[in-house]
């Protein structure tokens, strides 16, 4: 079989966790026999069984319903986190009918709609699509991301080298307003606790980013290494460096640091979104992200207890990219079988 990814922005341009978990299904399912590729834009023929899409934003849309126009099988993997309320999208499940132009609901509820199969990370995103957007929920699959090998063995040793800090408070992602850097250097200000941010400066939030370098600059103890490809050993040693990890963004699916952090068995701190609670469960500690109090409180209380506390059983949403990329070959043999019924 032989399937092309497509992703909503050039990798060159961007390389973030939706990258990284396009990379790691890609490698997973070429070693059961099927053949990936990443879709030339500029080529002239496609040469694929089906096209799965990562991301359900509008610049897919063209994508997704010319290749169904042809008859051409397409999987989604929704990756819908929304930044607004949900009461904010069920409104405009009204309003989007008195609109004369065609809007962003509408181009997601169409692209979604027109897929074969669409792959949800939880049962709690899989719902939400289902009610938003009207979706068939036999077409929506839960398939979880996976995680590394490297992440559950490296040690601490390199990290401790390079920057000479232990048991740290690691906070990793990108450095914009959704992962809320903000609110947690205001929290940990005077905590006395070694935080490291890793992560590159999201530029088109340039006024976010100054933020956070005002607070490195005055009075936060925090160290910021830019750029660190995931790849690079020194990522992996970060997370065995942490004591605790921490992610208080205000909207994830199932981010990879959190997984990545809970292979290492890093203590870890996330928002206290529905999504997050159903996927981490009793593993991780919560806090509210619009609260510094709430996230002071919440990193001081994983930091307090013993490293790998919560872990007296592996969490089930630790496992290999090779579990996730079996169950998508399952999903494209299906949906090729009967490339026009849908799922």
């Amino acid at each position: 079989m032989r399937v092309a990814f497509v992703s909503p922005v050039p990798f060159c341009l961007c390389v973030g966790g939706l990258e990284i978990q396009v990379l790691r299904t890609a490698e997973a399912l070429r070693t059961m026999g099927v053949q990936v590729d990443l879709l030339d834009p500029w080529a002239t023929r496609l040469n694929a069984d089906l096209l799965h899409c990562f991301g359900s934003e509008y610049p897919l849309f063209e994508t997704v319903t010319r290749a169904r126009a042809r008859g051409i099988p397409v999987v989604v993997s929704s990756i819908f986190s929304p930044q607004k309320p949900l009461s904010f999208f069920r409104l405009w499940r009204y309003v989007d009918a008195l609109v004369p132009m065609k809007t962003s609901f509408r181009a997601r509820k169409q692209l979604l709609l027109a897929a074969n199969a669409v792959v949800a990370l939880s049962q709690h995103e899989a719902a939400v699509l289902g009610s938003l957007f009207g979706l068939d929920y036999r077409k929506i699959l839960v398939i979880p991301n996976g995680v590394e090998e490297r992440f559950c063995t490296a040690g601490a040793a390199e990290f401790q080298r390079a920057y000479g800090l232990h048991d740290i408070v690691l906070c990793v992602g990108s450095v914009e307003r959704n992962k809320n850097q903000h609110r947690l250097l205001d929290a940990l200000l005077d905590a006395g606790l070694p935080t490291v941010l890793i992560g590159a400066a999201r530029t088109s939030d340039g006024e976010y980013v100054e933020g956070v370098e005002a607070r490195l600059r005055h009075g936060a103890t925090a160290l910021w290494v830019r750029g660190l490809p995931h790849d690079s050993p020194l990522l992996a040693s970060a997370y065995a460096a942490a004591k605790v990890v921490v992610l208080p963004s205000l909207a994830e699916v199932q981010p990879l640091s959190v997984i990545e952090a809970a292979a290492a068995r890093a203590n870890v701190v996330v928002s206290n979104q529905p999504g997050l609670r159903e996927t981490f469960g009793r593993y991780v500690w919560y806090c509210d992200p619009l609260s510094v109090r709430s996230i002071r409180e919440a990193v001081l209380d994983a930091y307090r207890a013993p490293r790998g506390a919560r872990y007296t059983s592996a969490p089930p949403w630790v496992r290999p990219w090779s579990a996730t990329a079996e169950q998508l070959r399952q999903v494209y043999e299906a949906v090729v079988g009967t490339p026009t019924a849908g799922f």
